[in-house]
């Protein structure tokens, strides 16, 4: 690889968020897939030398007046998600469902829509150390 190609691959760093289609063809059962953001918890050391990463992917299906069933499931309020400056959608609350973690190829990763607060992504890795049995 050039110099020059290197450094026009963007580093992607744990705690940001990507859009990810996945095709319901490529899944099973009550996998996530569609187009939807993932919020990447792999770390950026790791990211930087594997042709993947690990995801968690994000939904807006929230019922805000029941409270969270499950403690891998994280709520992620909107002001907790700072927005690129690029991203021209609206950024909502969401939930990331850590038991719906996934390797996702670097190919897959669309345009970037921001980064979580390093308070949400604390409750995210809470929400899959409880997943992952990690102590």
């Amino acid at each position: 690889m050039t110099a020059s190609l290197a450094r026009a691959t963007p580093e992607i760093k744990q705690g940001e968020i990507y859009w990810v289609d996945i095709p319901q063809s490529q899944t099973v059962g009550s996998e996530q897939y569609n187009r939807r953001p993932y919020l990447i918890v792999s770390r950026t050391s790791v990211n930087r030398v594997c042709e993947t990463v690990v995801g968690v992917p994000l939904s807006t299906a929230v019922d805000l007046t029941k409270p969270m069933k499950h403690p891998f499931r994280v709520l992620i309020p909107a002001h907790e998600i700072i927005k690129d400056v690029l991203y021209n959608g609206e950024v909502k609350v969401c939930v990331a469902k850590a038991d719906q973690t996934r390797v996702l190829s670097k190919a897959r990763l669309e345009k970037r829509m921001g980064v979580l607060s390093s308070t949400a992504i604390a409750a995210v890795s809470v929400g899959l150390a409880f997943l992952f049995d990690i102590r």
